[in-house]
């Protein structure tokens, strides 16, 4: 695999995609220790956004299929390296995301998440409802003290769909498309002035890199 390709499979994720799951709870159920994920959209996004569509596929193979119980196997390719894992859930649907976001992160996808702790929160045991932590940024991101880590970290605090189109600018110019995204980005005049104008813009980013791959 590139260094490119690599560099973008380990970005941090925007704050807002993050999400915390209950790990475990106090005796009288009124605390709550959460641990950060990311879903399988997001790791599909990444994978698209880090080496196109045509550059990744995913094979699976169900170990195990009992009622409340399901293993999967994920072989995951990028770019002609392959990695696998396997993932558990009580549904199939549950261990297909599971297994491959466990493959994923072989490739770099979402590891830093690895490396934040789990935390205490206050839990309401009838509702099971918990007020997530307040993730601010990354926690010990890649080449920590770099203009890269540095610049990754700026970007997160961005909302999502802003982040994810100023890496497709950004990729874009790198591939010497420079002209034809001004066009796009003038069409649009900026971002877009709407949620629609910005999914237009960001899938006509994606018709010129799919055209130049």
């Amino acid at each position: 695999m590139n260094s490119d390709a690599w560099e973008i499979l380990a970005e941090p994720f925007a704050v807002g995609e993050v999400q915390w799951r209950v790990e475990a709870l106090s005796k009288d159920k009124r605390r709550a220790m959460v641990v950060p994920y990311i879903d399988a959209r997001s790791v599909l996004e990444r994978l698209d956004e880090a080496v196109g569509p045509e550059g990744w596929q995913d094979t699976y193979e169900v170990l195990v299929a009992r009622e409340g119980s399901f293993a999967v196997r994920c072989r995951l390719s990028v770019l002609g390296v392959s990695k696998e894992d396997v993932g558990e859930g009580e549904s199939l649907k549950a261990a297909f995301s599971d297994a491959l976001k466990r493959a994923a992160v072989k490739f770099g996808v979402g590891r830093y998440l690895y490396r934040l702790e789990k935390q205490w929160v206050d839990h309401d045991p009838d509702s099971g409802r918990f007020t997530p932590p307040q993730l601010e940024r990354p926690a010990q991101p890649l080449r920590a003290g770099h203009a890269e880590a540095q610049e990754a970290l700026a970007e997160a605090e961005k909302p999502e769909p802003q982040e994810l189109i100023d890496r497709l600018i950004d990729r874009l110019k790198e591939m010497g498309m420079g002209k034809e995204v001004a066009r796009i980005v003038m069409k649009y005049q900026g971002y877009g002035k709407s949620l629609d104008e910005t999914r237009q813009l960001y899938g006509e980013l994606r018709g010129l890199l799919k055209g130049k791959s």
